[in-house]
This record gives C-alpha cells, sequence and structure tokens, in this order.
C-alpha cells in the first residue's frame, strides 16, 4: 500500500488491476481468519442461531411486519445465514468470507469512484477501519459500504437505484436508514459560514445528550448486546474523554474540521462531487458532538458518516501542488504510523488475535 500510494502521489496513476490485487488479498484476510478478531465468537452465535428462524419470519421482517417469531437481527443478513446454515450445511468461514468478499468490492468501487488516491485512502484508513470492520463489526461494515457505493446513485440522479441499496443495506444494518436522506442532503449547499455555525452548535448541544429525545430508535441501529463487549475490545473509551476530556477521537474531528475550512475553495473549483463529501464530513463532526457523552452513539453511528468524510484528507493533495502536497501527504503517514502505535499500545491488536502468534487463516500458513 505504501509503495502504490507514493507512485499516485508523486508519479502516475496507478492501474486498478493492483488495488483488485490488495483487494483480493484483504478478502483473504479477513474473509478466511479463523477465531480472530473481538466479535468472532457473537457472530457465530449470531449464524448459528440465524437457523431457528424462519423463511417466513425473515419475510415479514423484510416488510418491516410482525411475524410469528421476533428477529433480533436485521433480515437479509438473517437470511443470508441461514440459507448457508440450513441448505448448504457451510462451516462459519464461509460465511465470513462471503461478507468480506462483498464488503471489499463494494470497497474498491467507491474508492475508485471517488479519489485519484486509493491505495493513500487505504493506507490511512486501514488502521483501525480494517480490523474494526472487515475484520470486526462485519455487519455495519458491509451495510455502509454499500450505501457509500451507492453515492454514485446521487451522482448520477437515479433515486430508485440509491432507495435500492438502502433497502438490502438495512437488511444487512438499519444504521443504513441514516443514510436515506443524503440523497437530498448531499446536494445541499453550504458555506463556511453555516459550517461553522452548525459545528459551534453541535458543540454547545453536546452536555445536554439531545440524542436520548429519539428514545429506541437509534438504540436499535447501533446496539447488539451480544456485540457490545467484542466491540470494546477494539474501542478503548475512557470515563475522562467521555466526561469533556480531549482524546484521538476529538484530534481526529479537528483535522478533518481544518481540512474543510482551509482547502473548501479550491475543492469546489478542481475537485468533482467534493461538495457530497463535505456535507457527510459536516454531518459526521456535528453527530459526534451530539452523541459524544454516548460511546456506542459517538463511534458506531458517527462512523458511518465519517467514513465518508475523511477521504477529503487525501483528495486535498489533488487541489495543491507542491511544497503543500508534500506536507500533506507526510501529514497522512505520520497519522497512519500514530494509529498504528496507538491500537498497537491499547493491547487491541492481541485482543482481536492479530499479532503474528496469535493469527489463525485458513488458508494462509
Amino acid at each position: 500500500m505504501l509503495i502504490f500510494s507514493i507512485r499516485e502521489v508523486f508519479g502516475k496513476k496507478v492501474d486498478k488491476k493492483w488495488f483488485w490485487f490488495l483487494g483480493i488479498y484483504l478478502i483473504i484476510l479477513a474473509g478466511l481468519r479463523n477465531q480472530v478478531g473481538p466479535d468472532y465468537g457473537s457472530y457465530l452465535g449470531i449464524y448459528i442461531y440465524s437457523d431457528t428462524k424462519s423463511y417466513y419470519s425473515i419475510f415479514m421482517k423484510m416488510l418491516h411486519l410482525e411475524g410469528t417469531e421476533t428477529l433480533d437481527v436485521e433480515w437479509l443478513y438473517t437470511l443470508i445465514n441461514k440459507i448457508l446454515l440450513n441448505i448448504f450445511n457451510a462451516p462459519y468461514y464461509v460465511l465470513t468470507l462471503i461478507i468480506a468478499i462483498f464488503a471489499i468490492i463494494f470497497k474498491v468501487e467507491y474508492t475508485e469512484d471517488n479519489t485519484f488516491y486509493p491505495f493513500t485512502f487505504t493506507l490511512f484508513m486501514f488502521i483501525p477501519n480494517f480490523f474494526i470492520g472487515e475484520s470486526g463489526q462485519i455487519r455495519q461494515n458491509l451495510g455502509t459500504f454499500m450505501v457509500y457505493f451507492a453515492i454514485r446513485y446521487i451522482k448520477e440522479r437515479k433515486l430508485w437505484h440509491y432507495l435500492f441499496f438502502i433497502f438490502l443495506g438495512s437488511g444487512i444494518h438499519s444504521v443504513c436508514y441514516l443514510f436515506l436522506p443524503m440523497y437530498w442532503l448531499a446536494r445541499v449547499p453550504l458555506n463556511k459560514t453555516i459550517m461553522l455555525i452548525l459545528i459551534i452548535g453541535s458543540v454547545f448541544l453536546s452536555p445536554f445528550e439531545v440524542y436520548r429525545f429519539f428514545g429506541n430508535f437509534l438504540s436499535g441501529m447501533a446496539e447488539e448486546s451480544s456485540l457490545v463487549d467484542g466491540f470494546n475490545g477494539y474501542m478503548d473509551e475512557t470515563v475522562q474523554r467521555i466526561n469533556g476530556g480531549f482524546g484521538i477521537p476529538e484530534a481526529m474531528m479537528a483535522i478533518l474540521t481544518f481540512f474543510l475550512f482551509v482547502f473548501d475553495n479550491k475543492m469546489k473549483e478542481l475537485y468533482p462531487y467534493y461538495e457530497y463529501h463535505r456535507n457527510y464530513a459536516v454531518i459526521g463532526i456535528c453527530f459526534y458532538f451530539i452523541f459524544r457523552n454516548n460511546p456506542i452513539f459517538s463511534s458506531r453511528l458517527v462512523g458511518a458518516f465519517v467514513g465518508f468524510s475523511y477521504i477529503i484528507i487525501p483528495n486535498a493533495m489533488y487541489v495543491v501542488s507542491g511544497r503543500v502536497r508534500n506536507m500533506i501527504y507526510a501529514f497522512i503517514i505520520t497519522l497512519v504510523v500514530f494509529n498504528f502505535v496507538v491500537f498497537s499500545t491499547f493491547n487491541n491488536i492481541r485482543a482481536g488475535r492479530f499479532t503474528i502468534d496469535l493469527y489463525q487463516n485458513h488458508l494462509l500458513p
């Protein structure tokens, strides 16, 4: 990733086939892992649980109607699990492989569609996203990348195509419902004054926990009791930060805000569809501060939007030249190294069994 990243930034665009080779390798790493990831056992439990549900109940859940049984997991994910186990009696790694294949395909297509620096963006987001996403919260990861992919239909003004992907994505994870308004919100004009008012307003709203007014609606999108412990194996949320301290998430919001305001004019002028990513970024930053006192909301719900918006940081290199591009790239690589060190220091790599002595794969030695 680093070698091709240097080439695409300082040389010429790398052929897409090399990006697909990387995608295939990541599919093998995530899809054929064995007992790897803090959520591995929880999803294995869901796999077995899904076979106890009837196809009729799954169909009723798809229609948002009550069936003879209660489904605690979204209909499409339950259906995939049930077919694999009930019809093919497939081992669990077949499920993780299929989910990884679709997630990486959507990820590759989205990245290629929205940046000239796919290797740089993938490198920038690799830690901790690959471990929390493709190798951790596989449902939310797949659902959100299906919606990320569907941003092409916002650009093409194909509403029904976009709604179809929202429908499928929400069948994997209900957090995808949050993206439904983005077909219209992505094109809302914003300027620096409006962005500043929205972000500062969200900071002031943070202590009041206004998200509680939505009751169980948001809770259903962000929390499954069987997965919270696994998720917390990766995310080190301290009481001091939640109660008003300053940590890595706040620093990343500050960095993203900096890029929004400093490069906004040039990006609007030179980068196609930048405004869509900017709007996602503003919503993500505002959501982060509004949900800040809830560690699950401020990471899972916000992460879905921020995953879009971080693409602004490498894309900024496209609208500058010379010394400024070098500075941005050096900053990105510094963040990559920093994230690697922090993620390892928090013992999260060992918690997920991703160390060289603990990692196991059904294919790789």
